[in-house]
């Protein structure tokens, strides 16, 4: 793993940006696992991707680590140094929750019965396209930061902050009418899959909230300057 700590002299926001690509990876390999089990992967090979994907989330933390640990004290950013480790744990969180997807769906094979699968993939692209949104903003900060975060560029990324937040809005919507199905046919199901499926759709949900948030600390690191 190389360091990244010679980024720091481009600018603090370049290693966040790497730091993104690693999670991008981890949720571009959760979506694959959903839309799998949408059209009935087999089982195996579901566990297989979720390994996978958590040997990408590894990698996302080495390189988190490694922002940690060469992070300047003491010197002038562009970026408050609180404010860029928070951003860096919101990445983190987003990464964790694409693993604990994964990691749910290898517990055993999941039904996907009619009632779920009418609004499910209506819900995992909602909260994949908050992510894509935020990824987006988080790629161009440090354009951002070469403007002095103002300027037309600050506009176009503050109108982005809103698209995720619609987003993760219509996530919640679905979601809520995905448990209210869940509950109404819970006979359909066993406990272990019941419960499955509601921490299930609680974590994949947690992709958008996780990419508002963030997409929020952008918001006010425009405000403040």
């Amino acid at each position: 793993m190389r360091t990244v700590a010679k980024l720091f002299g481009r600018s603090p926001l370049v290693p966040l940006q790497v730091h993104m690509e690693k999670v991008e990876e981890c949720v571009n390999g959760v979506v694959e696992i959903l839309e799998g089990l949408m059209v009935g992967m087999p089982h195996e090979e579901i566990c297989e991707r979720a390994r996978t994907v958590s040997k990408l989330e590894h990698n996302a933390d080495l390189v988190k680590n490694d922002i940690r640990n060469s992070l300047p004290r003491g010197l002038f950013m562009q970026v408050d140094r609180g404010t860029l480790m928070s951003m860096l744990s919101d990445q983190d969180s987003i990464a964790d929750k694409a693993e604990d997807i994964g990691v749910l769906l290898t517990f055993k094979a999941l039904p996907l019965i009619d009632p779920i699968k009418e609004h499910f993939s209506e819900f995992v692209s909602k909260n994949v396209e908050a992510f894509r949104i935020v990824r987006t903003i988080i790629s161009e900060l440090d354009e951002l930061a070469e403007m002095g975060f103002g300027g037309e560029e600050a506009t176009k990324v503050e109108q982005m902050v809103d698209q995720v937040a619609l987003h993760e809005h219509e996530a919640d919507v679905i979601q809520r009418d995905l448990l209210q199905a869940l509950f109404n046919h819970e006979d359909d199901l066993s406990k272990g899959e019941f419960l499955l499926w509601r921490n299930l759709l609680r974590d994949i949900g947690g992709l958008s909230n996780y990419s508002e948030k963030l997409a929020n600390r952008v918001r006010i690191m425009l405000s403040i300057k």
